[in-house]
């Protein structure tokens, strides 16, 4: 069964999630499945309900390879950090969230072992993502308002990001009107004519 993509609003993304009793052979397909969508996405973690599934499992990749944790918990937080962030459930929106510079993180590994994860910087921030995200608490729900903007590419020649700022407001409206509205508002500067 292949599995999509899960984007706001779509409730699936609030809704509570349940521990998995064990690491079946259905939760490692789901963890392959996941693997490959993150990846399709460019993504550096995927939580289960971002495909629809409401279990505590979630995939990641910082460059040194994907990892699922299964049922995680976070044991110990230190220090803050605030930096860019992003969600595949919500695309090319982009803005800053404070967390933890450094996590332990404890769950079962894709093969049903106990892990136990220290991370910190980029790591620590996706793995406090993706946990939010088995509690239906979104990036939305903690990012600066102030510094919300669209990814609308990159330069040609220089590389850099081409951001278009946007309130939180507007850029949630673009989302829930569907991906024709929300591309209109990107290649109009922000402007949409009614419809």
């Amino acid at each position: 069964m292949a599995r999509q993509l899960i984007c706001y609003p779509d409730p699936v993304l609030r809704a509570p999630t349940k521990k998995a009793r064990s690491v079946t052979p259905d939760v490692k397909a789901l963890i392959e499945e996941m693997i490959e969508l993150m990846r399709a996405g460019n993504g550096l973690g995927l939580a289960a309900p971002q495909v629809g599934v409401p279990l505590q499992v979630f995939v990641a990749d910082v460059g040194e390879g994907p990892f699922a944790v299964v049922n995680p918990k976070v044991v110990r937080v230190r220090g803050e950090q605030i930096g860019l962030e992003g969600c595949l459930s919500f695309p090319r929106l982009y803005g800053d969230v404070a967390r933890a510079k450094a996590v332990t993180v404890r769950g079962l590994d894709s093969q049903g072992k106990k892990t136990s994860i220290e991370a910190e910087d980029l790591l620590a921030r996706v793995l406090q993502h993706e946990i939010d995200h088995l509690k239906g608490t979104l990036f939305i729900d903690k990012v600066d308002p102030a510094t919300v903007h669209w990814l609308l590419g990159y330069d040609a020649e220089t590389g850099e990001p081409i951001k278009q700022p946007t309130t939180l407001e507007d850029a949630l409206s673009a989302l829930a009107g569907g991906p024709s509205r929300q591309d209109a508002r990107l290649t109009t500067g922000g402007r949409v004519s009614p419809a």
